[in-house]
């Protein structure tokens, strides 16, 4: 049976992820929270993550303290499991992460232009409370409900990201861009998690004119109209009383039909919310 050694303290995202998605690749392993020893280090069937100043994926070490040029302990582990690329490419936060845990939230405001508050309040109540459970704990098995959280966390983490692909492709191929008014709109059919991966095609048409998506409502049996970066031209408001609109939201960002009407009848209806100059209304 393999071991996992990781610091003990206060446990932290970085930690945390990086055991999840070994316990993820692990057939079975007992997770322990403390200083390795140097048999740990030397043992390839110990896993030491984020302590003992070492980096040796051949042995499993992966800690990142001693090197300032190398990524979080969670991405030297995705790293050693061939999922690094990929999670750069679907997540969003995966990069953040990294830069939070080696730069700290200060220096990561900066790269991003803002407060290092604005981080700090960001941060979950539900993210702490799991963190802060990880923390008491001075070993886990396989019986342990956070065990079994963190190695089903972990698959489902690494499940998401082919499953992120595969709808990138299917989008590529399946959804269409057409022109509403003098912007532009995504249409897509697939109703089944209609939003995944959205953001992933966002980003490779790269169409800074593309203002609102069409797709089918998970709430529901219609079509959802969803308003992309804020546009300021779009506001749903202005068909809440169409009788085929089932619900817009008070701020005017989604909107949500009874039934699947026919493409062009949505696409009407997003024409109608459309407006050159359009200034969000105060709620």
């Amino acid at each position: 049976m393999h071991k996992i050694v990781v610091h003990p303290g206060s446990a932290h995202r970085d930690d945390f992820m990086a055991v999840s998605v070994l316990l993820a690749n692990l057939e079975e392993a007992e997770v322990f929270r403390r200083d390795p020893t140097s048999e740990d280090l030397a043992d390839p069937a110990t896993y030491v993550v984020d302590v003992g100043m070492q980096y040796d994926p051949r042995l499993g070490n992966f800690d990142h303290h001693q090197d300032a040029s190398l990524p979080c302990a969670f991405h030297l582990v995705m790293q050693h499991f061939g999922y690094h690329e990929d999670a750069q490419l679907v997540y969003g936060w995966y990069p953040l992460m990294s830069m939070m845990d080696v730069k700290g939230p200060h220096k990561t405001a900066e790269y991003f232009g803002v407060d290092a508050s604005l981080l700090l309040a960001s941060a979950s109540p539900i993210d702490g409370y799991i963190l802060s459970r990880f923390s008491r704990v001075e070993s886990l098995g396989k019986d342990d409900l956070i065990y079994k959280f963190m190695k089903e966390m972990g698959r489902d983490l690494l499940t998401l990201i082919g499953e992120k692909k595969q709808r990138l492709t299917r989008l590529k191929k399946e959804a269409k861009v057409v022109q509403v008014n003098h912007l532009k709109a995504i249409v897509s059919y697939i109703d089944d998690n209609p939003k995944l991966a959205m953001e992933l095609y966002l980003r490779y048409l790269g169409d800074p004119s593309i203002g609102i998506c069409i797709a089918p409502s998970v709430r529901g049996k219609g079509w959802e109209l969803m308003r992309l970066k804020d546009h300021k031209d779009v506001d749903f408001r202005d068909i809440a009383k169409d009788p085929k609109v089932r619900f817009v939201h008070a701020n005017g960002y989604v909107a949500a039909t009874h039934a699947l009407l026919p493409v062009d009848q949505v696409i009407d209806l997003a024409s109608r919310c459309i407006v050159e100059g359009h200034e969000h209304r105060a709620v």
